[in-house]
């Protein structure tokens, strides 16, 4: 049985922040030591804390001070789709934390190659840090919606751990087959084996996500040990009508185990807006499902009126399916176009849109 400690927050207020996360701790039995811990954080990119795209810096500077009171030693860093780490933690807000409060930068440059034996046919993964350097890892996932995957949240996260430019060799590896890529994204979780996720809730993103969605005040802070469960909790707590992938594999191959609520007052959560994407999702067969997902499911498309030609998304795309024509325009081939939104999400002005 896992227990999820779940409450609202509408702010945030670091002292405040300090006591629901040493209360949840205390609900879960979960002490530090004098640990070496390296905090993850959503890092997809570095964008202000007001647009919600990112763990906000003050989510991390409060659990940073409960485990600098513990005598830990601690490090931030995370694996940003473009950018570096350096850059990103810059950009959003997190390295002044990182200063203010003494820590420690994980760059996650390293190639540490990671054997695997779990759900997904692959059997090797490179990783941009070891979790085993580690004493503790905590992740600390953002709740947004996501295109591909319906939200990012425990287990998405991460996906951080493989370098910027492998993910989109695995978004390419698993094309459209998104239980594919979804057991894909519970091995990594796996193997990267964090100790404790501690979702930030308080602002997050619906709609369009992971980073071109609505902003909007959700006022929840959740924490587990196990993230598959906390993921699953959400899918309740947002009264989705249906499982979504992650949720749906790990519910087929046996790895959802029971949990249980710790109630601190969960906020009701009221019309939060799923991806057009997730809306494909007849009662069908899988393999006629897919199908039908691959005709109907919408095409990324570019605004030229914000494009700025800056060819992020050319370069993030796995499938090399954008391309710079004579009107200097980005152009998609949809014949190659696997659907994965990397361009979507990784558009710094929000000019691709589906």
């Amino acid at each position: 049985m896992h227990p999820i400690v779940a409450g609202h927050c509408d702010s945030y207020d670091i002292p405040r922040l300090k006591q629901i996360f040493l209360h949840s701790f205390g609900e879960l039995g979960f002490s530090f030591g004098s640990s070496r811990v390296l905090l993850k954080p959503n890092l997809l990119t570095g964008k202000a804390p007001k647009k919600a795209v990112n763990t906000h810096p003050r989510f991390v500077h409060a659990l940073a001070e409960i485990l600098l009171e513990e005598n830990c030693e601690v490090f931030v860093g995370d694996s940003p789709g473009y950018e570096s780490t350096e850059r990103a933690l810059s950009k959003s807000g997190i390295m002044e934390v990182v200063q203010d409060l003494k820590l420690n930068v994980a760059p996650f440059n390293k190639r540490v190659k990671k054997a695997n034996n779990g759900i997904s046919p692959y059997k090797e993964f490179l990783f941009a840090e070891d979790p085993l350097d580690y004493d503790l890892v905590i992740n600390l996932p953002k709740l947004k919606t996501h295109v591909m995957m319906g939200l990012t949240a425990g287990v998405k996260n991460t996906f951080g751990f493989i370098p910027s430019l492998e993910k989109a060799k695995w978004h390419l590896r698993c094309g459209r087959n998104t239980p594919l890529f979804a057991s894909v994204l519970i091995d990594i979780h796996r193997l990267a084996k964090p100790s404790l996720t501690v979702l930030d809730g308080i602002v997050g993103m619906d709609g369009d996500g992971p980073s071109n969605g609505r902003v909007r005040p959700i006022g929840l802070v959740a924490v587990s040990r196990d993230a598959l469960s906390l993921d699953r909790f959400l899918e309740k707590t947002l009264s989705m009508p249906f499982s979504l992938p992650i949720s749906s594999v790990a519910l087929e191959r046996g790895l959802l185990e029971e949990s249980s609520l710790i109630d601190l007052g969960v906020p009701r959560v009221d019309d939060f807006r799923m991806p057009g994407t997730m809306r494909v999702n007849w009662n069908l067969p899988s393999v006629l499902r897919e199908t039908a997902r691959s005709v109907f499911i919408k095409k990324p498309k570019c605004d030229t009126r914000k494009c700025t030609m800056c060819r992020t998304c050319i370069d993030v795309c796995p499938a090399s399916a954008l391309t710079r024509d004579e009107n200097d325009e980005v152009r998609f081939d949809y014949r190659k176009c696997i659907r994965c939104y990397c361009c979507q999400e990784m558009c710094p002005t929000g000019a691709i849109h589906l």
